[in-house]
Order: structure tokens, then C-alpha cells, then sequence
């Protein structure tokens, strides 16, 4: 009877938690959503100064990783923009595309499919494009420096020639590096859960 009580205990538990991470994925679905919108839209408006810059001298402020305090004023030769653009679209890129995964794993949280395959390779692609993130972050400073030394930029704008090692640099990689450890975390407990159930079902056929 008391093992039964126990049993029945824990269902109820493990329903309860259940529900609790069926909302928290409804919630954070709709947050992913809405980031994706903004940064999209931003991504549009800031582009479209930076080509063609409808608004002479103006000073809206455009951040940009090796770009330190640009604004669209200072974007004054067409390879200058070129570079800018294609910086701001790639980063941007490689983030709508996480959060859009994370928009799916969230999605199958709130549909309450937790452990699923689906569900790992959602995670590990957010941990391998945090890491892509983090690699951006080092070689495009790097190549907007050579872009300098060659003259194919103005050396007079105010880039960002070095890249100083520090902690705060290492703070995206490590991010990355726990992602793509949780991944791998739910991607060795899913394969437990399918031997379980594996299990399980040979032996409800031998009885």
C-alpha cells in the first residue's frame, strides 16, 4: 500500500512538473517571438541607412563588432558600407538563427515533448551557433584590421584593431560550451529513456 501511495505520489509530482515547464515554454516561445521580430526589423532599418543612407550626416549610431562607436555619418566610402553591411547582416544572422531554434525547442516544451530528439539537435545547434558567435567576435576584429593595413578601409574611422584576450571575450565561448554540454546531457538521457522503455516492453511480452 505505502509503495503504492509512493507511486502515486510521484506521478502526481512528476505531472505537476510537467504542466510548470508546459508553461515556462509558452512563455519563453512568445519572448523568442518577440525577439525575433525586433531584431529583424532592426536589422532592416539599420541596413537600410547603411546603403543608402537617406539622411545625410546623420548620427544614428550603428554597433557593429570591430566598429567601435560608428555612426552612418562615417560611413563614407562604398567599401566601408559594404563591410558593415555584410558584418551586421552575418552576425545578426547567426543570431535570429538561434533564437529561432530556441522559438522550436520552446515550442515542443509547450506541447510537452521534452525528451525528444527533435529537442537535442535544437540545443545543440543553439550551442554551435553561440560558439560561431564567439569565433565572429574574434576574427572580425581581426579582419577589419587587415582591412585597414591593405587600405581597403579608412584608416581614419574609429575601428577596433586589436583583440585583448580577457574574460569578458571568454564569456560567449564558455556560454556555448555549456549549451553543447546540455545537449549532450538530454542527448545521453533520452538514450536511456528509449533502452528503458525498451526494456519495459520486452518485458510486458514475456509475461
Amino acid at each position: 500500500m505505502n509503495a503504492s501511495a509512493s507511486s502515486l505520489s510521484r506521478e502526481v509530482e512528476v505531472q505537476s512538473e510537467i504542466r510548470k515547464v508546459r508553461t515556462f515554454g509558452r512563455t519563453a516561445r512568445v519572448v523568442c517571438a518577440a525577439i525575433f521580430g525586433f531584431s529583424l526589423v532592426a536589422l532592416i532599418v539599420m541596413l537600410f541607412f547603411v546603403a543608402l543612407d537617406p539622411i545625410a550626416g546623420s548620427k544614428s549610431r550603428v554597433d557593429i563588432v570591430g566598429l567601435d562607436g560608428m555612426t552612418t555619418a562615417l560611413l563614407t566610402t562604398p567599401a566601408l558600407r559594404m563591410w558593415a553591411f555584410l558584418v551586421m547582416s552575418v552576425v545578426t544572422g547567426v543570431f535570429l538563427a538561434s533564437v529561432y531554434q530556441l522559438y522550436r525547442l520552446f515550442g515542443n516544451l509547450a506541447s510537452g515533448a521534452i525528451y525528444t530528439p527533435e529537442n537535442v539537435r535544437s540545443l545543440r545547434h543553439v550551442g554551435l551557433l553561440w560558439l560561431l558567435l564567439a569565433a565572429l567576435g574574434i576574427v572580425i576584429p581581426l579582419a577589419s584590421a587587415a582591412l585597414v593595413t591593405f587600405g581597403v578601409i579608412d584608416a581614419s574611422v574609429p575601428i577596433n584593431h586589436d583583440f585583448k584576450f580577457s574574460t569578458q571575450s571568454l564569456s560567449p565561448i564558455i556560454s556555448a560550451g555549456l549549451i553543447l554540454l546540455a545537449s549532450w546531457i538530454m542527448d545521453v538521457g533520452l538514450y536511456e529513456k528509449e533502452h528503458a522503455d525498451a526494456l519495459k516492453r520486452d518485458a510486458d511480452l514475456v509475461i
